[in-house]
Order: structure tokens, then C-alpha cells, then sequence
């Protein structure tokens, strides 16, 4: 019992927190009980999805055996390692050129272009220190208490010209209508254009000409079914893909992108993700059931604890 009042307690701290936030980067207090924006759907999935499973997507480790059993191993980037801990030797047997990421939160990686010039000191520390922290905490995105840490390097992924590769983040839906998605494609300096399906422009920050030669990808058509696949055990979530040379590659499933607090200043994109997005409150592997919500809250709380004790034995 003891247990789970502190669930409760926690979980309404937490309520507080997310809605505080919601105001101060929305402007208005939002309606996380009978959600009708976007992002006020991502808050009600931040407190009543079903954290375990949103955390077996968000794990960049793990999603791995996710994204293979789905739609095979050969849209996986080539991993290097997955460590509980950094330490300096595991450097020597590396290439010259990598990517390192904690499996646990939301941008905590680093590209290294030149091993030779890199502070491995350093960037043990600063790794082996993430580990110990928790992601979730920060925005109310619960799931990610959920993930056991671990430190994954990766194969760094260029294109034919030797640079970096570009995103394709498809916004998918699935409804009792069917799927359905938008999209955005990002350039490697974190620039961004906004489309619907069609392809018409909704927003940008990229150049036209730029912009233009990472549209309508011959691939174009397999990164859709991948994305359409990947989803299809949601009502709603983000499916990062990369173009190389042709070639596809999986990023990763984001469950909250924006963390449900971005600002959206185009009224026809703020309708078009409203509008598109279905919340499916009463799936089971998505949300915790209206009526099950109070036992829902000390659950969590529960396993977070667990994990938190498993972690300390890193």
C-alpha cells in the first residue's frame, strides 16, 4: 500500500510538472484528460502510455530486435559495440570514424570524424556519467526510466559525397481509416523543411535548391512501407529514416518528439497533426485504460524503483 501511494504521489508531482511546462511553452493550460491537440495527445501518452512498451521502441539499443523481426536486419547501421560501461581500450579495436550514443535518452551521442583527435578521457567520463542519469525525468517522458542503460557505437553513416546523411522523419497514423503520414526531412546542421504527404511545403528553413535533391528519393517508395511496417503497432509515432546512396537505414521510433511542447506557428500544420492523429486511448499496449489509470500510476513507479537498483549495480 505504502508502494503505491508513493506511485500516486509521484505520478501527480509529475502531472504538475508536465503542465507547468505545457503552459510556459504553449501559453495555455492544456487538457491532458480529453486530449484534442497535438500536443496534448503526447502529454496523455507521457501519463498514461504503457511505459514498458514505449520503452522497448525508444531504447536505441534494443529497437534494434524491434526493427529486425519487423522488417529485417539489413535497415540496421552496423553496430560496433554495446557496453554497460566506456573505458579507454575499447577505443583501440574502433575505426577511425564513428557514433556514440546512450540507448537511454534523446540526443546524448557524439560523431567522431577522427578518432586520432579525440579526448577518449573525456568522452569515457562523459558517457560513463550519462549512464547514471535518467532522461525521463526532465519532461515528464516517463518511458525512458523504463530503458536499461547501455553505451552504443555505431557505424557512421556518408553518402556517395563523403557527407553526413539526411533525415526523413515520417509522422505515421494509424486509424480505423488506415495509415496515413506527413513527413520532414532534416539536414545534418539540424535545419529543417515541413511537408504533407504531397510533398507540398508547408514550412522550411532549408534552401530551396538544397532542399530539392533529398526529395522524392528513388527509394522513396521502400522508405514508406518501412515506415507504414514500424508503425503499424501504433496509432501515432515518428519513424527516422536515412538515404544513402539509395540504401536505407533506420534511425530510431521517437514516441514524444518535441517532448509535446514545441510550438507549432503554422495553423494549417498545427490542424494537419491534430487532425491526423487518432488516439487510440482504449489499446492496451498503447495506454493504460481510463478506469485503470489510478493503478496505472503506482505501476510505474514500481518498476522505475527497480530499474533504478539495477542501474547502481552498473
Amino acid at each position: 500500500m505504502l508502494e503505491a501511494l508513493r506511485g500516486r504521489i509521484a505520478f501527480y508531482l509529475q502531472k504538475a510538472r508536465i503542465a507547468r511546462m505545457f503552459k510556459q511553452h504553449l501559453g495555455y493550460a492544456g487538457n491532458f484528460e480529453n486530449p484534442k491537440s497535438y500536443q496534448e495527445k503526447i502529454q496523455y501518452r507521457k501519463l498514461y502510455g504503457n511505459h514498458a512498451f514505449y520503452a522497448s521502441v525508444a531504447d536505441k539499443y534494443r529497437v534494434r530486435n524491434y526493427v529486425a523481426k519487423r522488417v529485417g536486419d539489413k535497415y540496421l547501421v552496423p553496430l560496433l559495440g554495446a557496453y554497460d560501461g566506456l573505458d579507454a581500450g575499447i577505443f583501440e579495436g574502433l575505426p577511425n570514424e564513428f557514433v556514440i550514443k546512450a540507448n537511454h535518452g534523446c540526443k546524448w551521442n557524439k560523431i567522431v570524424h577522427d578518432k586520432e583527435q579525440l579526448d577518449v578521457d573525456a568522452t569515457v567520463r562523459h558517457f560513463n556519467k550519462l549512464s547514471r542519469q535518467r532522461f525521463g525525468w526532465v519532461a515528464g517522458e516517463r518511458h525512458y526510466n523504463f530503458i536499461l542503460p547501455k553505451i552504443v557505437i555505431e557505424h557512421l553513416l556518408r553518402d556517395d559525397d563523403g557527407e553526413l546523411p539526411w533525415d526523413h522523419n515520417f509522422f505515421c497514423y494509424h486509424s480505423p481509416a488506415g495509415f496515413d503520414y506527413s513527413l520532414a526531412i532534416g539536414s545534418p546542421d539540424g535545419n529543417a523543411a515541413i511537408f504533407d504527404k504531397n510533398w507540398n511545403v508547408l514550412e522550411s528553413q532549408i534552401p530551396e535548391a538544397a532542399l530539392a535533391a533529398h526529395m522524392r528519393p528513388e527509394s522513396f517508395g521502400e522508405m514508406l512501407e518501412v515506415a507504414r511496417r514500424l508503425s503499424a503497432d501504433f496509432d501515432f509515432v515518428r519513424v527516422d529514416l536515412y538515404n544513402v546512396a539509395g540504401r536505407v537505414y533506420f534511425g530510431e521510433l521517437t514516441c514524444t518528439p518535441g517532448q509535446g511542447f514545441s510550438k507549432i506557428e503554422n495553423p494549417t500544420r498545427q490542424r494537419m497533426r491534430d487532425e491526423m492523429w487518432h488516439l487510440d486511448a482504449n489499446n492496451p499496449l498503447l495506454y493504460c485504460h481510463p478506469e485503470a489509470r489510478q493503478s496505472c500510476a503506482g505501476e510505474w513507479r514500481s518498476l522505475a524503483t527497480g530499474l533504478g537498483a539495477r542501474r547502481r549495480a552498473f
